[in-house]
């Protein structure tokens, strides 16, 4: 994509290896038992290069006091942390806990007035993947600070608690995998399903293609959410030169905006 300051979360240690050179890379590493919805995570003492954490789990308060354990004793290689439990922004706080603070609520973050509050305790905010390119770009003119973009990959559009594929495989006497491609038999749609043990996440089965705003200004990073792409594709995304659309034309709700005016009825 050939874009300055790319925030890669991590699928494999492999890719690590392969762009720990790339300047304008940073890697995300999915942390271990506070992540859900993604196929490999990572414990602490395993995250030897420079990186944030990622943390996307509902914490109760014992996860709470877990985590806030975890980040009082960070080692100096974790310059920051994405996260979207709002308790964790008041362990962060309330510790003087000084890295770099990205607030990720996913479908949440879609004006700037709600983006600039985030953003006097925060040291960025995702942007929602859930509005136009339009309304994006006119959010980032409009933010106090610099944010970071959804720029490519599968987008989590459900998270449950509950263990949904265990509980479809007990009541239809199936084996289906952890991570799995399910078919919806009403509306024949398709969705990519991984469940751990703190619950479950439903993906879209195409990948959202936002590399269109790879030159935007006031972006901190474009955020690449590698879950479900193998490491040839990865490099294919970073280093292409185009929008690459022929091959990922799934733009989500980048082109079609959700309000609408409501006719009038009529006299």
């Amino acid at each position: 994509m050939k874009a300055n300051n790319i925030l890669l979360l991590v699928p494999n240690y492999e890719i690590v290896k392969d762009l720990k050179d790339e300047s304008n890379i940073t890697f995300l590493f999915p942390l271990d038992g506070f992540c859900v919805g993604y196929p490999k995570t990572f414990k602490l003492d395993e995250i030897k290069d420079a990186g944030f954490i990622f943390v996307n789990r509902i914490l109760d308060n014992a996860g709470i006091q877990e985590l806030k354990a975890i980040l009082l004793n960070l080692p100096s290689n974790i310059k920051g942390i994405v996260f979207d439990d709002i308790g964790i922004l008041n362990v962060l706080i309330d510790n003087n806990i000084n890295i770099t603070k990205i607030l990720f609520l996913n479908h949440f973050n879609t004006n700037y007035y709600s983006i600039n509050v985030f953003l006097n305790y925060v040291d960025s905010v995702l942007v929602s993947p859930d509005i136009t390119q339009e309304e994006t770009k006119e959010i980032l003119k409009k933010a106090n600070k610099p944010l970071v973009l959804y720029t490519f990959g599968y987008v989590n559009i459900m998270y449950s608690r509950r263990k949904l594929l265990t509980n479809y495989n007990d009541h239809f006497h199936k084996e289906v995998p952890k991570s799995s491609l399910l078919e919806e038999i009403i509306s024949s749609k398709k969705f990519k399903i991984i469940e751990n043990d703190y619950g479950t996440v439903i993906y879209p089965d195409k990948p959202y293609n936002g590399l269109r705003l790879k030159n935007e200004k006031n972006v901190l990073y474009h955020f690449i959410n590698s879950v479900f792409l193998d490491n040839a594709s990865i490099k294919e995304i970073l280093n292409s030169d185009d929008f690459l659309e022929n091959k990922y034309p799934y733009k989500y709700l980048s082109e079609n905006a959700t309000i609408y005016k409501l006719k009038g009825e009529e006299k």
